[in-house]
């Protein structure tokens, strides 16, 4: 069974020091991420979310950005072949007692087995997860991190929130035109960004949410369960991988094909 790295304060510096050295191993890396959150009130627009455009979509997204309280963070580095490692990051962002919350997250997250209150203890702060990412290379203008998400755009901005606070010491709002988000997180994350949902148009028979993408795949899920991070970051990588050999192989060329939608995140500008 795959190892799963639980990592809060107690042993963040030895799991660190292991990050890093897996991390820098892999010569272009592949990164594969999940985050779990809370939310206040959700804010919805008027129209049905298949009808707005990519700067509607991130009006909703920036005003709920500053509701979100992330919990939980997975993350898979892969070689792009058979060598991968994964960590579960406990985040202290959230306060039970004082943060706005809808019940329904309280409950999906305590289902899941993450402990809020102990989080509040023990957990890590989201800026020391992005410096550890800063000095693992995997970050920053000259990473040659490839990321990777499913249905990312709220696990992009809770990562580009901690960069963004590390490196300007303040809390952050998001930028106010899509643009200007899109041109930071380019900067941070490199060009090199996928989102699964994203790719599966273009491979037929495959549809869902990931359980039901990795069900059409036959992937089974290594370690853990479903809304745990580092168990969704690393069966993200499974589906990933196994859908680049499938359908995004090599051509009649011989060479490895390039994919498509690259750049794009689902839910704001696909």
């Amino acid at each position: 069974m795959a190892a799963l790295h639980h990592v809060d304060i107690r042993n963040f510096y030895i799991e660190s020091a292991s990050f890093i050295q897996f991390s820098r191993r892999c010569r272009s890396p592949f990164v594969f991420f999940d985050t779990e959150f809370t939310l206040g009130c959700i804010l919805r627009h008027s129209k049905h979310h298949t009808q707005l455009s990519p700067i509607e979509r991130y009006s909703v997204l920036k005003l709920n950005a500053n509701v979100i309280r992330p919990t939980q963070v997975g993350i898979t580095v892969s070689d792009g072949g058979t060598s991968s490692a994964t960590w579960q990051f406990e985040l202290q962002d959230f306060d039970l007692r004082s943060h706005p919350h809808a019940p329904g997250t309280i409950s999906l997250l305590e289902s899941s087995e993450i402990n809020l209150t102990q989080n509040r203890q023990v957990a890590i702060p989201p800026t020391w997860l992005a410096c550890l990412l800063l000095d693992a290379g995997l970050v920053g203008d000259f990473s040659k991190a490839t990321w990777v998400a499913f249905h990312g755009c709220y696990d992009f901005v809770i990562l580009f929130k901690a960069l963004f606070q590390l490196t300007t010491k303040m809390r952050v709002m998001l930028p106010e035109t899509m643009e200007e988000f899109m041109a930071l997180t380019k900067w941070f994350f490199g060009g090199r960004i996928y989102d699964v949902k994203c790719l599966i148009r273009r491979c037929d028979g495959l549809y869902g949410g990931l359980e039901k993408v990795a069900e059409k795949l036959n992937v089974k899920r290594a370690v853990g369960k479903a809304h745990q991070a580092g168990s969704d970051s690393l069966l993200t990588c499974q589906v990933f991988l196994r859908m680049k050999t499938i359908y995004f192989g090599l051509g009649d060329d011989g060479k490895e094909r390039k994919m498509p939608y690259e750049g794009l995140i689902f839910g704001l500008n696909n």
